[in-house]
């Protein structure tokens, strides 16, 4: 475990359960409690965000890894809960001032750094911002050392 994982597990909150991105709004995830969890499977080889609930239901935990679109987990849903394109933003975050090293005088790029969209603004290396970029991914969510990126969804 890297020491920014380590550390960060004694700093987060618990967040809440996201729907999977391939899922559509009013899915029905019936046939999900008797499936093996081949989408999860799929998901673990890329960055094993997707888990599963008592019910067998899929859903992101974006407090473990943020998702970056790959589609593995739809391609491999044999009972077509996941299909098309995902939704957009997955969820809606944010960068809580009180707790960010960078809002606090302490450089900190970590959120910036891991984001493919480039979603963060930064003002003079402090001061992150999230733009409109912002896919919802949680990438940066799992990559802050604090537990500063928050999310709804």
């Amino acid at each position: 475990m890297q020491r920014r994982a380590f550390l960060s597990q004694f700093l987060r909150g618990a967040g809440s359960n996201l729907a999977a991105p391939y899922a559509a709004a009013q899915a029905d995830y019936s046939a999900c409690a008797d499936c093996p969890g081949y989408c999860m499977d799929a998901c673990e080889e890329e960055t094993g965000v997707l888990k599963r609930n008592n019910d067998g239901r899929p859903y992101l935990d974006l407090e473990v890894a943020g998702c970056t679109f790959c589609a593995k987990c739809r391609d491999a849903c044999p009972e077509g809960v996941l299909f098309g394109e995902p939704r957009m933003p997955l969820a809606t975050v944010w960068i809580s001032a009180a707790s960010c090293l960078a809002h606090n005088g302490t450089v900190c790029v970590s959120c910036v750094q891991v984001c493919p969209e480039q979603a963060i603004d930064m003002d003079n290396l402090f001061n992150p911002r999230v733009n409109d970029n912002c896919t919802g991914c949680g990438l940066c969510i799992s990559a802050c050392p604090v537990g500063a990126v928050k999310w709804s969804g």
